[in-house]
């Protein structure tokens, strides 16, 4: 499974199938361009910044922030393996 198809994964379960859109959205708009697909353990950090951001907007504080954590997890979990 690909490091975008894990945050799509976390991100349904968030934000149901306007998941891939937002995410779309924040890497696109906020991240120079980067396509979604494309991220990698590197936008991770950034990522979840922006999913925090913009997600608090549409949904409970609370969750947004448990939202953004998951991600960063991910990236956590990527630069061990790579270790």
């Amino acid at each position: 499974m690909t490091l975008s198809d894990q945050v799509l994964q976390i991100s349904v379960n968030y934000l149901g199938p306007a998941a891939k859109k937002f995410l779309e959205r924040q890497t696109i708009s906020h991240m120079d361009g980067l396509k979604f697909e494309d991220i990698a353990p590197k936008h991770i950090p950034q990522l979840s910044w922006w999913v925090h951001a913009s997600s608090k907007l549409v949904i409970d504080a609370g969750k947004a922030k448990e939202f953004a954590d998951k991600i960063s997890s991910l990236g956590k979990m990527a630069a061990d393996r790579a270790q």
